[in-house]
């Protein structure tokens, strides 16, 4: 059997769907006794198949071929032709440019590391085939460059694509856009705009949305308007699907249902190398001992990072002296006096420690339970239940991701979620006991007036 044959063979052993969105690029680069090493179209497209559909794969091979096979997956070098070539899906030949991009955040100055590797890639596949991974939503806290890679991705269409009509919008323009059709009856207008005239929609920060009904309903049409049409949806938020706290269920479902990534801080290599990229990206030059200076002292925020440089490049140009590792110390410790300074007794840190300690006296006292025993091993129900409702009321009330609920009480990732998915099924079953109470708590915490905070 040769290379070609065990392919066609391989493809006929494979799903259809799994074949048409991952394996098309593959090729059999290899094929031994003891070995077959399947090449495919990038390094994302490499990983992701390695990692879900290797052991398949390496089966249906090993069954094929009648005896145990080692599988090795390996990159295909793209050639300089079919760099700038749109394969797959394809919404339309080319992209409009409907909305202001960034033209510094491109693919090239985004710097590539472990914690970033699988949502750059992500990026790059969705922009070279629109529709093929439809949506993609990455999430990551603040200031890790999801916002440069939707800039990104508007970049690379409208240099290879300029037909293609591309419109980034935050959440928050979005809501206010809705907001203005509203009261100039120009919704029609708004729909048109979001619904017809698009072939690629980039929303940032859609977390903003939270608690804001009316504006997920319209962007829940609005989604399932452009993904019928197989136009391109890409979401960036700083939180999973799972934790978009009031999100409707039907709304989260279809984040879901594309590619989701994420984006995670940056170790000390990569965040040297980005305050590299940065410095060039302004024409300063950082030596190695004050990037990574840099990169040690400034926490995950990459804007932070940013900031630091700008304030050395000011400083350089108003002393004359080149930037240098004293000069990059003064920078740093302002920035952690300033912030330092933040955490008084009006601080949001101090402000958020009252809320939660609020909600968990307020939970406490409905339920009769001792604050201990929320917070204790107990399976006693009553106590059982008051904690479902406190991980329920962290996430809705106070915008809590599940992580922090988990660190909060103390209880792993799957616990916490099935705490508040049994209160969200409560609620929508009719139980008016747990619906009362959590009515009669978000009463008392109305009246103590941190609803205004909250």
């Amino acid at each position: 059997m040769n290379k070609d044959e065990l392919l066609e063979k391989l493809q006929s052993n494979i799903s259809r769907d799994t074949w048409n969105n991952w394996l098309t690029s593959a090729q059999i680069l290899e094929l031994t006794e003891t070995k077959v090493t399947i090449g495919l179209g990038n390094l994302f497209i490499k990983e992701a198949v390695e990692k879900k559909f290797g052991p398949v794969i390496r089966d249906t091979l090993t069954n094929i071929l009648g005896k145990k096979i080692h599988v090795e997956f390996k990159e295909i070098p793209i050639s300089s032709e079919s760099k700038n070539s749109v394969s797959g899906p394809i919404i339309k030949n080319r992209p409009l440019k409907l909305s202001d991009f960034n033209p510094d955040f491109t693919f090239d100055s985004f710097v590539i590391g472990d914690s970033n590797r699988m949502a750059y890639y992500s990026a790059i596949e969705v922009a070279k085939n629109p529709g093929k991974f439809n949506p993609l939503f990455i999430y990551g806290d603040v200031g890790l460059g999801k916002t440069h890679l939707l800039h990104a991705v508007a970049n690379y269409l409208l240099e290879n694509s300029p037909d293609l009509k591309v419109r980034y919008v935050t959440a928050e323009d979005f809501m206010n856009e809705m907001m203005d059709g509203i009261r100039s009856n120009g919704m029609e207008h708004f729909r048109e705009k979001f619904r017809k005239n698009i072939d690629f929609l980039l929303i940032d920060d859609v977390q903003f949305l939270i608690g804001k009904n009316t504006v997920q309903t319209e962007l829940f049409h609005t989604f399932n308007t452009l993904f019928n049409s197989k136009k391109q949806i890409i979401i960036c938020s700083d939180r999973t699907p799972e934790e978009l706290a009031t999100f409707h269920p039907r709304l989260i479902s279809r984040f879901e249902m594309g590619l989701v990534t994420d984006i995670q801080a940056p170790d000390k290599t990569t965040k040297y190398l980005i305050a590299k990229k940065m410095a060039q990206m302004i024409s300063i030059s950082l030596t190695d001992d004050v990037a990574y200076y840099l990169a040690e002292h400034i926490d995950k925020n990459l804007r932070k990072l940013r900031g630091a440089i700008m304030n050395l490049l000011l400083q350089s140009q108003i002393s004359g002296v080149p930037v240098n590792l004293d000069s990059a110390k003064k920078i740093v410790d302002s920035m952690i006096r300033m912030n330092a300074s933040k955490v008084k007794l009006h601080s949001k840190e101090i402000l958020e420690s009252i809320k939660i300690d609020s909600v968990i006296n307020a939970v406490s006292s409905e339920f009769e339970v001792r604050r201990e025993d929320i917070f204790s091993t107990s399976r006693k129900k009553e106590a059982a239940v008051a904690r479902q409702v406190l991980a329920y009321l962290f996430k809705t009330i106070l915008n809590m991701k599940t992580k922090e609920i988990s660190e909060k009480l103390n209880k792993n990732h799957s616990t916490i979620v099935h705490s508040i998915k049994k209160i969200e099924q409560s609620l929508l079953i009719g139980n008016d006991l747990i619906r009362d109470k959590i009515n009669h708590i978000k009463s008392k915490l109305e009246e103590e007036n941190y609803s205004t905070n909250i």
